[in-house]
């Protein structure tokens, strides 16, 4: 089965959301869910951090 195309990583509490990351990021932390596209893009839109790694801001289109 291929990687999701992109994870959210949640806080320890696992209701809030740390961080957005590729499928393929190397750094995703261990709280990790799949994720649409769409849910990735309204994730960095509610301010929901990029990964300064793999950065999915830019692969979403979404830098300004």
């Amino acid at each position: 089965m291929p990687p999701p195309e992109w994870l959210i990583e949640r806080g320890l509490d696992r209701s809030s959301l740390v961080a957005v990351h590729t499928g393929d990021c190397w750094d995703p932390g261990k709280r990790q869910m799949p994720a649409t596209r769409e849910q990735a893009r309204d994730a960095i839109r509610q301010q929901v951090p990029a990964c300064s790694k793999c950065r999915p801001d830019t692969r979403l289109g979404l830098l300004e």
